[in-house]
């Protein structure tokens, strides 16, 4: 019978943290330079985005930057996590941070696009 390790439970969380971001930084690249389109799979499900072409690749090229500076925050906590395991919680909260920041970007630049 195995038992649970909570150290490796953290240490996984803060790194998926980090590979989270970086896919979402790639995913807004995707939908700034315009290959990745308005679809009902891949992308931010907001509904200022998804309301036309202009406001997806706006509001994803907005969410870009916030992305990009989660991401460097949360692999910082991460290589630090590797000699003290309280970082990690650190990437945890910064994807969580990241994510509310990437939200609120892309949504208010989709809103400004549309005039709304």
């Amino acid at each position: 019978m195995e038992t649970q390790d909570p150290i490796a439970a953290l240490v996984i969380l803060g790194w998926l943290s980090a590979g989270l971001l970086a896919l979402i930084a790639v995913i807004c690249l995707a939908a700034k330079r315009g290959s990745l389109t308005v679809n009902p799979m891949v992308g931010l499900r907001l509904p200022s985005l998804m309301r036309d072409e202009e406001s997806w690749r706006v509001g994803h090229a907005a969410a870009l930057m916030p992305a990009l500076v989660a991401l460097v925050l949360a692999v910082t906590s991460d290589l630090i996590g590797l000699v003290a395991l309280p970082a990690y919680w650190v990437a945890i909260a910064t994807f969580v941070a990241g994510l509310v920041a990437i939200v609120i970007r892309a949504s208010r630049a989709a809103g400004l696009s549309s005039g709304v």
